[in-house]
């Protein structure tokens, strides 16, 4: 079976959780086991050479060991869940891997079936030709990074943590190869994120009497979190220019003309004219701030039945300073109101710095894959204000690169947990390029 036919199998898997499902639920378990032994059989040779354990439904590990067991390994990290598709919405099966016009359409095209599997399939095409990487190679796949990474990554990190196994670096999924994603630059960009903002999601809860709603009491919870939450979207948190955002901006200033391109070159002298230039968009602006996503709404299960409790949840993605604790305590003070309740939902994580030496070790490696496989591309770092499985290793490794070795416009890049999610069969093939002589270097 060739690559394609390999990446399509592995798509029409439907590694997905059902939204009620816990932990141990058979049901949501049986495709990441499946999906586990999809593994060993479309790549025997790499299951020969490499060591392999099984951990979990969500956790599956392997070493592929080096020349040089003095060196530090190399971690390389992939999750092989995906979110839950509306199928009704989508014009093709989510689980079909459809081609159309040089595209594969599917739940986890992007996020992140390609890379995994690419991973794999490099992997796969060097161990055939004999090849044994200068340093041990560490694979952990996870099967709830879409959940937290609680069952997968959290537990993958502890069995690390017991063998007080460190790594020299680590690289996981992450930003794209952007092309039209800012304002005055066309050419494409590959953004390779060496920091990761924070996550938080609160409930904001207010209480009251339940009962029928032909005799409603004067002041409705609804009408109180309303309230609360127009005092939130009032007050956002405010603008932030971390290190590497500034850098980012320096480097790119040269790709824009005039007084912009400028501005961005000096962005801290400028200060708020940088600030009103950067956030003309959600994109940029998510880079300056962290943001407030009002993402549910709750109230009562009927109609005509008053609820005992209003609540909606916010998701906060938290750019340093910021942490899970002092952004509670920013929310509380923006609602003021005592009626409200804020609580954490889920699990938080405070931002993951940068490290300062990052382009000692693991940059020049990522570079050179890169230049292999989209020549001419310049690489620039970035901060990732999404969230990914590699948060959990942060106290266990150098530096962390989170990179996606994919060219993706704003549609393309807007399919990822939408609907019509889709790679290109161009993009599968120069992901290979690059993961076969990334692992090729290490």
């Amino acid at each position: 079976m060739d690559f394609i036919a390999k990446f399509r199998e592995a798509v029409k898997i439907p590694t997905w959780w059902p939204p009620e499902a816990p932990g141990g639920d058979a049901r949501a378990e049986a495709p990441l086991l499946r999906f586990q032994e999809f593994l060993i059989e479309q790549f025997p040779i790499f299951h020969k050479i490499a060591q392999r354990w099984v951990l979990s439904p969500y956790s599956v590990v392997y070493k592929l060991p080096g020349n040089n067991n003095a060196d530090e390994p190399v971690l390389l990290l992939a999750h092989y869940d995906v979110v839950p598709a509306e199928t009704e919405k989508w014009k093709f099966d989510p689980f079909g891997a459809e081609i159309k016009d040089g595209f594969i359409y599917g739940r986890g095209t992007l996020d992140m079936k390609s890379i995994l599997i690419s991973i794999m399939e490099a992997a796969e095409n060097l161990c055939a030709k004999g090849w044994k990487p200068k340093q041990d190679i560490w694979f952990a796949f996870g099967g709830d990074e879409e959940r937290a990474g609680i069952l997968g990554a959290m537990e993958t990190v502890r069995w690390f943590e017991k063998k007080g196994q460190r790594f020299a670096w680590i690289f996981d999924e992450g930003t794209p190869i952007a092309e039209n994603h800012i304002k005055g630059i066309n050419a494409p960009i590959a953004l390779v994120s060496v920091e990761e903002k924070g996550y938080l999601s609160l409930n904001i809860t207010v209480a009251q009497e339940p009962g029928h709603a032909s005799r409603p009491p004067k002041i409705q919870a609804a009408a109180v979190l309303g309230h609360a939450l127009c005092r939130i979207a009032k007050k956002p948190f405010p603008y932030t220019l971390v290190p590497t955002v500034e850098a980012f901006f320096k480097q790119i200033a040269p790709l824009i003309s005039g007084v912009q391109g400028f501005v961005m070159r000096h962005a801290r002298a400028f200060g708020p004219v940088f600030f009103k230039l950067a956030a003309g968009n959600p994109s940029t602006e998510s880079m300056l701030r962290t943001t407030i996503a009002m993402t549910q709404l709750e109230g009562s299960a009927a109609d005509n039945v008053m609820p005992s409790q209003a609540r909606a949840v916010i998701n906060l993605r938290l750019l340093q300073p910021w942490t899970v604790e002092t952004a509670i305590d920013f929310i509380r003070k923006a609602i003021n109101d005592e009626r409200v309740q804020v609580s954490v939902y889920g699990l938080g994580s405070d931002p993951v710095a940068a490290n300062s030496n990052y382009k000692n070790q693991g940059w020049p490696e990522i570079q050179a894959a890169l230049e292999a496989a989209w020549p001419d591309i310049p690489m620039m770092p970035f901060l990732m204000v999404a969230t990914t499985d590699s948060r959990h290793y942060e106290k266990y490794t150098g530096s962390i690169f989170r990179f996606s070795p994919y060219k993706l416009d704003p549609k393309e890049l807007g399919g990822i947990h939408g609907h019509d999610e889709r790679i290109s069969e161009e993009n599968l093939r120069r992901g290979l390029i690059f993961y076969t002589n990334l692992l090729e270097s290490i």
